[in-house]
């Protein structure tokens, strides 16, 4: 056999290091320690051999059952099968069976023992043999009978939970009732369930976590961590922070399976509360408009409300997410506007997740359009129930049949088609259609039975959230259950706070804000992103310390993102050989969390391959000195957005040459910025070719040096253009025509067809049948690619 450490055969057969260490040195087997390596075969010997000393000294104690005379030889087959049958009837008599003594043994004289009680029917009884010697080779040999007569019988707890087929060629042990003891050596292992430890051994490791913490999450030694990342070419510290990628280098190193969360990935989501039914009350539904840039959704929203919001906006397209309620029928429905233009992505797909119907906006006269397909396809991820308006029925070239045959291409078969989607038609711009759409509109939400529990701790989501000069951070929220009231505290991501004051969205105050309701509040410490879940806590205490978790872990993503993007020397070579990516440094500030999420997302999507986008800082609210002190020391620009400068952030700028572009359309913002990068990038250097001239004949002059006597072969060959020597399709040499002749006279260039003389700067070493290849190059201007 192989050699074994101690404590793994310890292991195996259930017994401390320390006892089976005791056992190797009295049966002069030589084990100092655990860890040491001795002989499997000597260490069950020493087992074996010591088991027989306990056995010894206990048949002093306990009475043995009597043994009788051994029978003759043919009745010691059917004495088997006795046996066999007795052991099949759950143990029954066996104590009446008498042990057949080794030959020539006497049996010892021994007082009758008394019946012992049945052991209970979930215990699996197995048969554990002591190994005897063969007389012939020296080795014990399992299923012999020993010395004292007796095979060796335990009761193994364990057996249930172990495999009950073992090898094919193992012959089948029979169960027999003993003394329980520690068992020996088992030849079963038991095998093991690979799907539970593949389900278990999945590893959340959180973004951003140090050496120290990837060391603890995968249960290695720091060191070994440390020297693993050395090997990768990473010097790391104990504290330092490792990206996502060192970290799963890391696992796949140590043949770990993790799962990175980030913080905001991580976000504790409101729970599924049961509520009783008693506490159920009816709440209004939210309803999202959705659809392309320009098909009217705000005007549509307008006229509900009967209110002059779509002209207040930049540009004529909605900047940032409102929330309004209008009453129809005695009843109230919650609307929320999102953005139209591609660049709002994010927000439309924020509108949807907590929207209970969704009113896609179609233009009669223009049909589907891209923005259109992706508000299907919110609609759809979020699975919540479609309603089609059909805006600008009352323009020339209105087509809703058209847009229903286009929308029914995309799934959305009208409901007057046999489908189950409902279209109305609607005018925003005379009002036609609208009571009807509001009816729609409760109809459908009506088969939703939206209900809530207005008594619980309140919980929603932000809409949308500001930092206003005069009241501080100013945030949009739609409860979703329970009821807010001034005074509860509150925790929305990495910011918490209390309820100051709030106001429904006519700007009148109110203390209680109910389920499907929206509201301006006021109190938090900061302005939290848009789309954070909101929820109530027991006091501020524990709101500070929730959102304080999640500050430490959005700092420390954030502080290993930025060491991911550090360089090596190998890297900083490269690039001094390359060109360095060129680099624009910018602060965004935004006048509320949607428009600056907005701007993130199209920042993103520039092509960034030559020329990198370095957000070095972003917020919501005015630009202060601390904004432009940041912008001096990064090389960067300001980017303004519905913001302006506060205090002395503008003489700041002055005096520190830090430029502030100011927007109000996003537009515009991200077309100047395109521009800006196009202009960073090296222009491409555009060859064109003028002509090939074959060298025929050499002159030698003493003062110019060699003449190549040519042929023009095409184009035409000018004085001062660029040119090529080409020996046998090799390029031998990149010079300049110094000198160009025709006969006797300089000339200017040489047509196709005609001879000439050429002298070529700093060559001489022209040979006939070379080719002369003159070209011209220019620069040109290069745009961004993606």
């Amino acid at each position: 056999m192989s050699k074994k450490r101690v404590h793994e055969i310890a292991k195996e057969h259930g017994i401390s290091s320390r006892e089976l260490l005791q056992r190797l040195n009295a049966a002069g087997i030589e084990a100092k320690a655990a860890a040491s390596s001795v002989e499997e075969s000597l260490a069950l010997k020493a087992l074996a051999s010591d088991s027989a000393a306990a056995e010894a000294s206990n048949g002093q104690l306990s009475a043995s059952p009597p043994r009788a005379q051994a029978p003759p030889a043919s009745e010691a087959p059917e004495r088997k099968r006795q046996a066999s049958a007795s052991s099949s009837d759950g143990g029954e008599g066996r104590e009446a069976q008498a042990r057949e003594p080794t030959a020539g043994a006497p049996a010892p004289a021994a007082p009758p023992q008394a019946p012992r009680p049945q052991p209970p029917q979930a215990a699996t009884v197995t048969e554990r043999v002591r190994p005897t010697r063969d007389s012939r080779t020296g080795e014990r040999t399992p299923g012999e009978i020993g010395p004292g007569g007796r095979r060796r019988v335990v009761i193994d707890p364990q057996a249930s939970r172990r495999q009950q087929t073992g090898p094919a060629n193992q012959p089948q042990r029979r169960p027999r009732r003993g003394r329980r003891r520690r068992g020996t050596y088992d030849e079963t292992i038991a095998p093991i369930d690979t799907a539970v430890m593949e389900a278990t051994d999945l590893i959340r490791v959180n973004s951003g976590s140090t050496v120290k913490d990837v060391a603890e999450y995968l249960g290695v030694a720091v060191p070994e961590v440390i020297k693993r990342l050395m090997m990768l070419g990473e010097m790391a510290t104990l504290t330092q922070t490792l990206s996502d990628d060192a970290i799963q280098v890391l696992a796949d190193e140590f043949e770990k399976q993790i799962e990175i969360v980030h913080a905001a990935d991580d976000v504790e989501l409101e729970p599924v509360f049961e509520d009783a039914e008693a506490d159920l009350v009816e709440r209004p539904p939210v309803v999202t408009i959705m659809g392309h840039v320009d098909h009217g959704k705000t005007s549509l929203l307008d006229a509900i409300r009967e209110t002059e919001v779509a002209a207040g906006e930049a540009g004529g397209i909605t900047q940032h997410i409102g929330a309004y309620q209008v009453h129809h029928g005695g009843r109230e429905i919650t609307f929320l506007d999102t953005p139209g233009h591609e660049a709002f992505t994010a927000m439309r797909a924020r509108g949807a997740r907590v929207t209970d119907l969704a009113v896609i906006v179609v233009a009669a006269d223009d049909g589907v359009k891209p923005q259109t397909e992706e508000a299907i396809d919110h609609a759809r991820a979020a699975e919540v129930p479609i309603v089609v308006a059909v805006n600008k029925i009352d323009k020339d070239g209105a087509q809703p049949e058209r847009v229903r045959t286009e929308m029914s291409q995309r799934g959305l078969q009208p409901s007057e088609w046999g489908g189950d989607i409902e279209f109305v038609d609607v005018s925003a711009k005379t009002h036609q259609g609208l009571d009807g759409l509001l009816d729609t509109i409760q109809v459908v939400t009506d088969l939703e039975e939206l209900r809530a529990n207005k008594e619980a701790d309140a919980s929603g989501t932000v809409i949308e959230s500001k930092l206003d000069p005069g009241r501080g951070p100013v945030v949009t929220i739609l409860i979703q259950r329970g009821t807010l009231r001034v005074g509860d505290a509150l925790v929305a991501g990495a910011h918490f706070g209390r309820v100051r004051a709030m106001q429904d969205f006519t700007g009148n105050r109110v203390k209680r804000a109910t389920p499907g309701q929206p509201v301006e509040m006021l109190g938090f410490d900061g302005v939290p992103e848009a789309g954070e879940i909101v929820r109530v806590v027991e006091n501020e205490r524990r709101a500070r310390q929730l959102a304080g978790e999640r500050a430490n872990r959005l700092k420390t993503e954030a502080l290993a993102r930025r060491s991911g993007r550090k360089v090596s020397l190998e890297d900083v070579f490269k690039l001094a050989q390359e060109g360095a990516v060129k680099q624009l440094s910018l602060v965004v500030k935004a006048d509320v969390a949607g428009s600056l999420e907005a701007i993130e997302d199209e920042i993103a999507r520039l092509p960034q391959q030559e020329v990198e986008v370095n957000l070095i800082h972003r917020g919501v609210g005015g630009i202060n000195e601390s904004d432009v002190m940041l912008a001096a020391a990064s090389d960067g620009v300001i980017l303004a957005f519905n913001v302006r400068p506060v205090g002395d952030a503008r003489q700041t700028a002055e005096r520190e040459g830090v430029e502030i572009r100011s927007y109000s359309v996003i537009y515009r913002a991200i077309e100047e910025l395109r521009a800006a990068m196009q202009g960073m990038l090296e222009p491409a250097e555009i060859e064109t070719s003028l002509g090939q001239a074959e060298v025929r004949q050499l002159f030698r002059a003493s003062r110019i040096g060699t003449i190549a006597g040519s042929y023009v072969t095409e184009g035409k060959i000018a004085r001062g253009a660029r040119a090529r020597v080409v020996r046998e399709g090799t390029v031998i040499y990149d010079t300049t025509i110094e000198s160009l002749r025709r006969f006797s006279d300089d000339v200017r260039e040489v047509a196709s067809g005609f001879e000439c003389g050429i002298v070529l700067a700093n060559f001489q070493d022209v040979h006939e049948g070379d080719v002369l290849e003159s070209y011209e190059t220019r620069l040109q201007e290069r745009e961004l690619t993606s």
